[in-house]
């Protein structure tokens, strides 16, 4: 018999084990579409927040869960969840109310400068009480241009705390157009600073002479400063000069060791360098 050939006894084996499969197949097939018509029915009545055992872990249905910041997750109920979803919807559903209402008033105000009832702008209605329409912004910028704080602070001379009263300074609140994690960009309306700036230093000219004034006292600091820096320079100059020059008259190396004679044997005594001339005072100390 060669090595292909197979005995009866293998080829029975083999038409034995193919048929056992065909039944097994045919016996998966019959089953599926019970299992599906099934699978709806077990979803309904699966009580929500439940879990599963798999073959080894649990599976927890986590759209049903509660952070508590403190490692655990709890389940809600059902009511509890339709509360806050309803909740949601009524704090969405009075958002867009105020908005619209807010829209409406605006469209029905008269503007502050050209009397014309066209709409006035919505933001500046709602962050600082003001009745104006876009296009008097635009062509009124000395009264309605926005100011930053940094701007608020360096062209009024006006301090941190004077605008941070939102009694005296109403301010709109945007998000930092640089960076979304910096701090807020807070927007004040200049007619406001400039009538704040206008009653603290007495009048515009006093503001423009106090911008001055600091701008020469900072001048002056900075020349002050300048000529300290100039004069130190010198005085190093010249003393390396002197020093240059006393080692050229003792024809000495630029840098050198001092050797010391002369001294008694008590009390204090003067020593020379040999080379160099420089003189010290020595005390001898008895222990």
């Amino acid at each position: 018999m060669g090595g292909g050939d197979l005995t009866e006894a293998q080829k029975q084996t083999i038409e034995s084990n193919r048929q056992r499969a065909l039944n097994k197949r045919k016996q998966q097939q019959q089953q599926e579409p019970d299992q599906q018509a099934a699978a709806p029915q077990a979803a309904a009545t699966k009580p929500r927040g439940s879990s599963r055992l798999t073959s080894n872990y649990y599976e927890y249905n986590l759209s049903t869960m509660r952070d508590t910041r403190g490692g655990y997750l709890v389940a809600e109920d059902s009511s509890t969840l339709a509360g806050a979803m309803g909740r949601e919807a009524l704090r969405r559903r009075g958002q867009k109310q105020t908005d619209s209402s807010e829209q409406l008033r605006a469209e029905s105000t008269e503007c502050s400068e050209c009397r014309a009832v066209v709409g006035v702008d919505a933001a500046y209605l709602r962050e600082y009480s003001v009745a104006v329409c876009a296009k008097c912004i635009g062509e009124v910028a000395e009264k309605y241009s926005l100011l930053t704080k940094t701007e608020a602070k360096e062209d009024y001379l006006l301090t941190d705390s004077e605008l941070s009263d939102r009694e005296l300074f109403p301010v709109w609140e945007k998000a930092n157009p640089h960076k979304s994690t910096w701090n807020n960009m807070l927007l004040f309306l200049r007619m406001h600073v400039e009538t704040f700036a206008v009653a603290k230093w007495g009048s515009l000219e006093a503001l423009d002479d106090e911008f001055e004034r600091r701008t020469d006292a900072k001048r002056a600091r900075k020349e002050k400063k300048y000529l300290q820096s100039v004069a130190e320079l010198r005085r190093r100059t010249r003393v390396e000069e002197w020093e240059r020059g006393r080692r050229e008259r003792l024809k000495l190396e630029a840098a050198h060791e001092h050797r010391f004679e002369g001294g008694g044997s008590d009390g204090a005594t003067q020593q020379r360098c040999v080379e160099c001339g420089l003189e010290i005072e020595c005390e001898e100390l008895e222990f």
